[in-house]
């Protein structure tokens, strides 16, 4: 009876400040909406690609002619991906500088320059004659992250382009597999599982609230009072917050599945994993509230743990490997002991390659090891400092 009361008032009190609530719910799925916007098309926009043709031609017999040069342009305009979408989008321009200053401006990711002799070239190779390569030439901007991958299938397409015109067959065959069975992602969808971490990171502020301001506002000793237990208002406040996490966490999933993203996995398993990364977040929040006294020091001070949660679990961009020890086959890294890092790790799975609870056991134990070693250091912390004096 005690503790139904205890999560009401919980409850209640979180629904009271309801602009924190908004802000938490909210924060996720707005970066969703920016990450689509950001890369939801960028996997399917075409490359712009600037092509200098100064190509001269070359004869072939009494009649026919080959212009290899527009023929490699014909071929970069229909080139497509394997789904179906343009690779290119390519313009063409007669003068080098206004194509490279086209670049410099980010109108363009990439400029191919053809030389005058690129026919004569591949026509004396086509009949064995033993000639200097065709130089084909590429400018872009490094700093534009298009350019690189824009080169990439530049070449691709020319190389087979000039096998097939000079006849000359490629030696090697590349054929690339993934061990996943998922043939390709968007940077959109792999950032999703990232996204849904971070609505349940935004918990660690409305959790720590709700643990801070009873001994801010001096309530915490009428609860004492009570009889209240520490393990009765942990308890109120885990499960005000489990539920929160689900619709927070309801809430990114939607947004992102209307922006087009789809889960390949089950249900099932991803609502384990995020029940046991809610507790983790709670557990973490219990130590953050441990360690401070007033709101105004949770708004402070504690943004320092927010953002280790945010950029050192691996969601938002990838960290490099810093190797602690190794149990078996698998290597155990610094941000390893963040129980965000697991969590990430076991949604991407679920969400985008279609794994099953048997598939996220080594997360799931990772995840509920940490967060028992986080409540109880969380525990006896917040009642040495907290409910000791209430008492």
């Amino acid at each position: 009876m005690r503790l139904a009361s205890l999560f009401k008032k919980t409850m209640i009190e979180n629904l009271r400040d309801w602009k924190v609530l908004i802000l938490t719910l909210s924060f996720a799925p707005f970066f969703v909406v920016l990450m689509y916007f950001y890369f939801g098309e960028a996997a399917t926009t075409p490359h712009r690609v600037i092509v200098v043709n100064n190509d001269e031609g070359a004869t072939l017999g009494a009649d026919s002619v080959l212009n290899a040069g527009q023929g490699l342009v014909v071929e970069l305009i229909n080139a497509h991906y394997p789904e179906g979408e343009k690779i290119f989008r390519v313009r063409q321009e007669a003068e080098l500088e206004t194509a490279r200053q086209l670049v410099q401006d980010r109108s363009a990711d990439l400029v191919v320059e053809i030389p005058p002799g690129f026919s004569k070239t591949l026509r004396d190779h086509r009949v064995g004659s033993e000639q200097p390569p065709a130089v084909l030439t590429t400018y872009g901007d490094p700093v534009n992250a298009r350019y690189i991958m824009a080169a990439v299938w530049n070449d691709m397409i020319a190389y087979e382009y000039a096998g097939s015109v000079t006849g000359m067959t490629n030696p090697l065959e590349l054929r690339a597999y993934t061990v996943s069975g998922v043939e390709s992602l968007s940077d959109f969808e792999l950032y999703v599982p990232g996204l849904l971490a971070l609505a349940l990171i935004m918990l660690m502020f409305t959790a720590a609230a709700s643990l801070i301001k009873e001994k801010d506002k001096g309530t915490i000793i009428r609860l004492r009072i009570s009889n209240m237990t520490t393990f009765e208002w942990l308890t109120a406040v885990s499960l005000t917050q489990v539920i929160l996490g689900l619709f927070a966490v309801a809430l990114t999933l939607v947004t992102a599945m209307a922006l087009g993203y789809e889960i390949s996995g089950s249900l099932f398993p991803l609502t384990v994993v995020i029940l046991v990364s809610c507790l983790a977040i709670v557990a973490i929040a219990l130590v953050v509230a441990a360690s401070l006294r007033t709101i105004f020091d949770l708004l402070t001070i504690g943004s320092f743990p927010f953002f280790i949660l945010m950029f050192f679990s691996g969601g938002m961009f990838p960290l490099p490997q810093l190797r602690v020890f190794a149990v078996g086959s698998r290597v155990v890294n610094v941000n390893d002991i963040l129980p965000t890092t697991h969590s990430i790790a076991a949604l991407n799975k679920v969400l985008n390659l279609g794994a099953g609870l048997p598939d996220v056991i080594f997360e799931l134990g990772a995840i509920v090891a940490l967060t028992v070693a986080l409540f109880a250091g969380g525990t006896w912390l917040f009642t040495r400092r907290h409910m000791r004096a209430a008492a």
